[in-house]
């Protein structure tokens, strides 16, 4: 009896095993032949669908921490400063000046003595200064190129896409004195100021550079630009060198000074965006109708985004300056810092890393566990200013 049952219990099993073989046959038949009929009829559906497909954003972003060499650890906490350089990105601290390539190894690294160091890059170099104190030096990612001193505590400092550095000093009696240096550290152009310099940005190939100053005008502050060229200079009667142009005054303390097509200009006020030709000639402007809070420019594109203190939300404006076209957009989010890259503007919250279009529409978004204080997008990647520590994500 107990051999008849198992016996019986093998068959069963046999059956069984059969009916799933039966199943899993009738399936792969049954893929087969779809797959089979979609490609036949790919012609009539797939254009369609293509269309489709490219409006749907890729969700290639990911809040995923780099690993390796990241996070690069900071010691004496927020008063570092991290800027792109070479297709690396350099930071400097209290002590040190640091090159890392976009994996977080360590290329190069120099001890500093600045008392408040600040650091503005150029394409390929780095130029620090010591704010408030007397030198300055240029590096590349290897090496120090010069170091020099000034005669006057230095006010600011600006760094050409070759290499002429832009360091403008107080003085005894002038409120600003530019002293502008080619790549080896030569000094080709002086500019004595009734004004105050505050900002400094050079044309497309360097050959001249636009000073801008502020002052004061009917009981309010100005800013106006004046532009100078150092291949071909006018001198006055004094000595003085004499402007190629300079514009009226504009009713706004100036930010700052930034390129836009072929050596057009954007002035980013704190009251107003302004923008000019060439030749400096007002082209228009835009008023702002609420509160500062950050200002970004690449190419054409400027953005600013305004704070509704009632609401705690945003306004996001773009400006498209070589056809004018302004748009405007209130966000649900607060934003704390913006960069624009390309044509894509890119805004951090409180809860991640926001991109949109330059009109405005959203593109992606990333949301990430830790607060930062700021963040730089380069290449594909987004590096995230922390307070003693500098994190990367990826962001295609």
């Amino acid at each position: 009896m107990a051999v008849t049952d198992i016996s019986m219990l093998r068959e069963r099993r046999k059956k069984k095993k059969a009916v799933k073989f039966l199943k899993k046959l009738v399936i792969v038949l049954i893929v087969a032949a779809a797959v089979t009929a979609i490609a036949l009829t790919k012609d009539l559906w797939y254009p369609k669908l293509d269309g489709i497909l490219t409006r749907i954003p890729v969700p290639n972003n990911t809040a995923e921490l780099a690993e390796g060499h990241f996070p690069l650890s900071i010691e004496g906490g927020a008063s570092y400063q991290l800027k792109p350089l070479d297709n690396s990105i350099a930071i400097v601290d209290d002590s040190h000046f640091f090159v890392h390539n976009d994996d977080g190894k360590l290329i190069f690294s120099a001890q500093h003595t600045f008392a408040n160091p600040i650091i503005t890059t150029g394409n390929k170099k780095a130029l620090i200064y010591d704010l408030g104190g007397k030198s300055f030096g240029l590096y590349s990612k290897y090496k120090n190129i010069y170091s020099k001193s000034t005669d006057e505590p230095i006010l600011l400092a600006r760094l050409g896409s070759n290499d002429t550095a832009a360091v403008v000093t107080g003085s005894d009696k002038y409120p600003s004195v530019l002293m502008v240096y080619d790549a080896n550290g030569k000094n080709i152009f002086n500019y004595r100021s009734v004004s105050r310099i505050i900002d400094v940005t050079f044309n497309s190939d360097n050959s001249g550079c636009y000073i801008t100053n502020i002052g004061v005008s009917g009981g309010f502050i100005v800013s106006k630009m004046l532009y100078y060229r150092f291949d071909h200079i006018d001198y006055d009667a004094l000595g003085n060198p004499q402007p190629v142009w300079e514009t009226e005054n504009l009713e706004t303390l100036a930010l700052s000074v930034r390129l836009y097509g072929e050596n057009n200009i954007i002035m980013f006020g704190d009251t107003i965006c302004a923008y000019y030709d060439t030749n400096g000639n007002f082209i228009n402007s835009y008023e702002y109708k609420r509160r500062l809070v950050d200002y970004s420019s690449n190419g054409n594109i400027a953005a600013m985004t305004f704070i509704n203190d009632e609401r705690r939300s945003s306004e996001l404006v773009t400006i498209d300056c070589s056809s004018g076209a302004v748009n405007e957009k209130t966000l649900d989010y607060e934003v704390l810092n913006l960069q624009v890259s390309g044509d894509t503007v890119y805004m951090q919250t409180s809860f991640g890393i926001e991109s949109c279009t330059a009109s405005g529409e959203p593109i992606s978004s990333v949301e990430l566990d830790t607060e930062y204080e700021d963040f730089l997008r380069m290449d594909k990647y987004i590096y995230l200013l922390g307070y003693d520590e500098i994190n990367r994500i990826d962001y295609n």
